[in-house]
């Protein structure tokens, strides 16, 4: 306001007079501050905080007044809005009622510097006109003044409530999520710790059972050589059904070490060619390949940052599973990569007997096996170990198929720097 002031000054618009009451007033408003502000902050109780409020409006209402004197008093209704920039500024602030009583308080100021300069109280300031305007005119300033000052205190405290609903039951909401988060936490906790007991509880019950049943494998498979040719059919029908529970058992534990083991014994992701991680895989199931016929192709496979050992699992068992799974036909199977936006996407695709499409989510599960153990040996882990490899390296699994008609397994992996 005061550089206002100076420039109208400076431009002959206002007098030397106007000026130096402008200067005074605002002087007036910066001094007070800082005495008002000690006593808000050394207040503690909110009907005291209140009365001092209005106190300080008070007092700066009388410095807005004696700018609006100083430039002419009902001449210079223009620049009563510096009277609804204080109302809209208390209103968010407090209580529903202060904007109408800041609203008095200018108005009666305002009324008070108009009839004090008509009855010859206060000297005149006049700004433009050589005298005062009529009595009527200047009534009818003071009424419009009067009424848009209401209309902004209005305005103000419906503004200031709806702000403090919306406070209010912000602070609410902010309460219910830190709740929420405080509960979801916990939570977590909780999974993480089962999730620990579970894996170690897996992990140490498969090493338990590991002792006895290699206790019951050896003395069953001496029981066969001692008593070799000294049996009837039936004994040692019987002698090589139990080794071949106890060899079923010893795979499904070992399955069971491996399920249990991603996550919680993974080596740290590193960058690993897969063509390498292929080809080892392909080493492993040289014997299979070779009693099937399979063939294996492959394009060029990216490096992806992965744990070596459980990407060649994955290979593995998708492979060894596409050529288990044959037809009538000598096995092929295919593997593609393409880049997806941040990932890659493989495929495994075969010419096997298929996947019904009702079972495309079934096999992904632990121990669920869609044909029995003497048409095609299994445990039922594979696909749920390669379910968890995958998650476990930030990427997911599904199968396209049809029955007969081969089936085409996809994983996600991040691309490198992704993770």
């Amino acid at each position: 306001m005061w550089f206002f002031a100076l420039a109208a000054f400076l431009t002959n618009v206002i007098r030397m007079n106007h000026f130096i009451g402008v200067t005074l007033s605002v002087a007036y408003l910066i001094l007070i501050n800082p005495p008002t502000l000690l006593l808000l902050k050394r207040i503690t109780q909110m009907r005291l905080y209140r009365y001092a409020s209005l106190l300080i409006n008070f007092l700066e209402v009388l410095g807005y007044t004696a700018i609006i004197y100083s430039l002419g008093g009902i001449e210079a209704s223009f620049i009563t809005p510096i009277y609804a920039a204080l109302i809209m500024y208390v209103g968010p602030l407090s209580p529903r009622s202060f904007p109408f009583v800041i609203s008095i308080m200018c108005s009666a100021a305002f009324g008070f510097v108009v009839a004090a300069e008509y009855f010859g109280f206060l000297p005149h300031q006049h700004l433009f006109l050589p005298s005062d305007p009529p009595l009527l005119t200047q009534l009818s300033h003071l009424s419009v003044v009067i009424g848009l000052l209401f209309v902004v205190a209005y305005i103000s405290s419906f503004t200031g409530s709806m702000l403090k609903k919306s406070r209010s039951k912000l602070r609410e909401q902010t309460a219910e999520l830190i709740t929420a988060n405080e509960k979801l936490k916990q939570r977590t906790e909780e999974l993480v710790h089962s999730n620990k007991e579970l894996e170690q509880f897996a992990y140490v019950a498969s090493h338990d059972l590991q002792e006895p049943l290699r206790a019951v494998t050896s003395y069953v498979q001496l029981l066969a050589r001692r008593y070799q040719n000294r049996l009837d059919s039936d004994a040692e029908e019987f002698i090589n059904f139990a080794l071949d529970g106890a060899t079923r058992m010893h795979t499904l534990i070992n399955g069971l070490l491996a399920y249990s083991r991603v996550g919680t014994q993974a080596k740290p992701f590193e960058p690993t060619n897969c063509e390498t991680i292929l080809q080892q895989s392909l080493d492993n199931l040289k014997m299979t390949m070779e009693e099937t016929g399979a063939v294996v192709t492959h394009d060029s496979l990216p490096t992806v940052m992965a744990d070596s050992l459980q990407l060649g699992q994955l290979f593995q068992n998708l492979i060894g599973n596409a050529i288990k799974f044959h037809g009538d036909q000598m096995p092929r199977v295919h593997i593609s990569v393409r880049p997806d936006g941040n990932q890659w996407i493989f495929s495994v695709r075969d010419n096997g007997i298929g996947i019904a499409p009702e079972f495309t989510e079934h096999i992904f599960l632990i121990f669920q096996r869609l044909h029995g153990k003497e048409k095609y040996p299994g445990t039922g882990i594979g696909l749920a170990l390669c379910k968890k490899i995958v998650e476990y390296h930030g990427g997911r699994i599904w199968v396209e198929s049809e029955v007969e008609k081969g089936a085409t397994f996809y994983f996600t992996l991040p691309r490198q720097g992704e993770q």
